[in-house]
C-alpha cells in the first residue's frame, strides 16, 4: 500500500488543478475565496501527497466539525491525476480516514463525472448517492446534434434577431435572475453579493446575454471554464425571452463558440430535476452518473433510525 499524507491547503494546489485534463472550476482557489466572501463557513482543500507530489484531492467547506457545501458549490469535487486502480484506492482510503478522524459529519462530497471509481470511500464506510449530469462532447457538436423541437426554437429566435453578446455587467442581470425564480415560486440559490461578484473570477467565467434588436435584455447565461472543459453555472430569462426561445439560442451559441475555441467537453452541471434534464439533454448531451459521498458516525445513524 502506498504511503500518503494529507495536507490541508497545499501551496501547490492550484498548479495541481491546472495540469489536469478535465479539472473542476469548483476546486480552484479563486472560486473558493469568492464563496468565502459571501457565505459563512470556511473553504479549504485537502491534498493526498506522496514523495512531495499531489495525487488526489478535494475542495471542501467546513462549518464547525461538519463538511457542508455553500449554495454556489454545485460540486465539492474530488479530483485526481492519472493513477493506477490500486494507487487510487489507497489514496481514497487515506483521505476517507482523515475525514472521519477530523470531522463529525460529511454531508456531501461529489466525485465529478470523470471520477467513477469510489471503492476506497465505500470501504471506509461512506454512503453514496448516484446522481446524474449531462455531458456534451464538443468535438463533433453541431446543430444536427440538437433535438428537432429545440432546433425549431433556435431557428425562431434567430428570426427574431436575438443577438448573443458577452458582458461583465451583472446589475441588469440580477432582476432577470430574481424574476426567473419568482415565476417558479422558488428561493434563488445565490445571494446578491455572490451573484454580483461573479466577474471577479476573471478568465474563469464568461457571461453571455441575449438581446432583442432594440437592445432589450431577454436572457443571460454564465459558464465556468477550467482546462478543456466548460461548465453551465447560472442563467435566467424574462417572460418575453421564454416565448422567443432566448435560452436555447444562448446555449447553442455558447456551445458553438466553445467548440471553435478547442474545448472538449461541456458539463451541464446536474440533471437531477426532470424539467432541467429535458432541456439539457435536448442538445445531444449524454446522461453521465456522478457520486455524492457522505459519512455519518454510528451514533448518529442509530439516532436517526429510532
Amino acid at each position: 500500500m502506498a504511503k500518503f499524507e494529507i495536507v490541508e491547503n497545499h501551496p501547490k494546489w492550484d498548479q495541481f488543478v491546472e495540469k489536469l485534463e478535465c479539472p473542476s472550476p469548483f476546486a480552484t482557489s479563486s472560486f473558493l475565496k469568492l464563496v468565502d466572501t459571501c457565505y459563512d463557513g470556511q473553504s479549504f482543500t485537502l491534498s493526498v501527497v506522496s514523495s512531495g507530489n499531489i495525487f488526489m484531492g478535494a475542495a471542501l467547506r467546513k462549518v464547525g466539525r461538519h463538511i457542508r457545501p455553500a449554495p454556489p458549490m454545485t460540486y465539492m469535487p474530488l479530483i485526481y491525476d492519472k493513477l493506477s486502480h490500486r494507487t487510487l484506492l489507497d489514496a481514497q482510503i487515506a483521505l476517507g480516514e482523515y475525514l472521519k478522524k477530523n470531522f463529525s459529519v460529511i454531508h456531501y462530497i461529489s466525485a465529478t463525472s470523470f471520477f467513477q471509481d469510489v471503492r476506497g470511500f465505500q470501504r471506509e464506510g461512506f454512503g453514496m448517492q448516484v446522481l446524474y449530469t449531462a455531458l456534451s462532447d464538443l468535438k463533433d457538436f453541431d446543430i444536427m446534434k440538437v433535438e428537432q423541437k429545440q432546433r425549431n426554437i433556435i431557428y425562431k429566435a434567430q428570426r427574431e434577431n436575438i443577438a448573443v453578446e458577452e458582458t461583465r455587467d451583472m446589475e441588469p442581470l440580477w432582476d432577470i435572475y430574481i424574476s426567473t425564480f419568482d415565476r417558479k415560486s422558488i428561493e434563488p440559490p445565490y445571494s446578491k453579493d455572490f451573484f454580483m461578484a461573479l466577474p471577479e473570477l476573471g478568465e474563469k467565467i464568461r457571461i453571455y446575454t441575449a438581446k432583442k434588436d432594440d437592445g432589450r435584455l431577454v436572457g443571460f447565461a454564465a459558464i465556468l471554464l477550467q482546462g478543456k472543459c466548460a461548465y453551465y453555472y447560472v442563467s435566467g430569462n424574462t417572460h418575453e425571452g421564454l416565448s422567443l426561445g432566448a435560452s436555447p439560442l444562448l446555449m447553442f451559441t455558447i456551445l458553438e463558440k466553445l467548440k471553435k475555441e478547442g474545448y472538449s467537453y461541456f458539463d451541464w452541471c446536474a440533471i437531477n430535476l426532470p424539467r432541467l434534464a429535458n432541456f439539457k439533454l435536448s442538445f445531444g448531451s449524454k446522461a453521465v452518473p456522478y457520486f455524492a459521498l457522505y459519512y455519518e458516525p454510528k451514533w448518529l445513524r442509530m439516532l436517526k433510525a429510532r
